[in-house]
């Protein structure tokens, strides 16, 4: 993996502690709000990829079932085969959606932006041999949460790359600008058209809803044999 990341730091400040009930009430506040959030966030990843693989598979079993009452035995192989396809892809998101939640939320408190994205691709790498490219930024002044929401967008294109794209190379890009953060993602895999209807795949549909809660923008340039580019733009403010 090649990378150019410039370095930075941080500075340590000190948080003075407040007396009085009123602080820790406001911390209890805090918390209850953040673990509400994050358990929203795993209903929403698990019914848009766990929950829709599982129906998609009893669809297809519906289906044998009837092909067997109607003794239509010659398409009953390819709609198991199917089956087994979906079940495998259901397991591989399962195991990668309780990796996420062991190991995602300390990434961007602890590591920042840059160093979460890096270790991504490093995942990334590891999991198919695709190469990355990296060229980040400095670490921008965006808020923690606008950042965990961004490592979530780049984590699902790089999961569908690993899923559909076959990409030998994979360019992941984080640009600070004055007004705005981009943040690139393409390969040079297979492709496919971005105009057509894409039935049981909700990755791309999740991401636009991320950028849609930064208020930001997501572009999305494919075509068969072109490769994919995924590009998130937010803007840069404080919340």
């Amino acid at each position: 993996m090649r990378r150019s990341l410039v370095p930075h730091s941080r500075a340590r400040r000190r948080v003075p502690v407040r007396d009085g009930g009123h602080f820790f009430e406001g911390t209890r506040l805090a918390a209850d709000v953040a673990a509400q959030q994050e358990r929203s966030r795993v209903a929403s990843d698990l019914h848009d990829t766990v929950a829709q693989t599982l129906y998609g598979i009893s669809l297809a079993a519906t289906r044998v079932l009837a092909l067997l009452e109607r003794s239509e035995t010659a398409q009953v192989q390819s709609v198991v085969e199917d089956v087994l396809h979906l079940a495998n892809d259901a397991q591989t998101e399962l195991r990668t959606l309780l990796h996420d939640l062991r190991s995602d939320q300390p990434l961007p408190l602890q590591e920042g932006l840059t160093g979460a994205l890096a270790s991504l691709a490093t995942g990334l790498e590891s999991r198919t041999g695709s190469q990355v490219r990296l060229s980040l930024a400095d670490e921008p002044d965006l808020a923690n949460t606008t950042k965990a929401t961004l490592i979530r967008i780049a984590r699902e294109a790089l999961r569908n790359i690993a899923k559909h794209a076959r990409a030998t190379h994979v360019d992941m890009v984080l640009e600070v600008r004055p007004t705005e953060v981009m943040l690139l993602v393409a390969d040079d895999g297979r492709g496919f058209d971005a105009s057509a209807a894409r039935p049981g795949h909700f990755g791309l549909q999740l991401m636009r809803e991320h950028a849609m809660a930064l208020g930001g923008a997501l572009d999305l340039i494919s075509a068969p044999g072109r490769g994919t580019q995924v590009r998130i733009r937010v803007v840069r403010r404080r919340r």
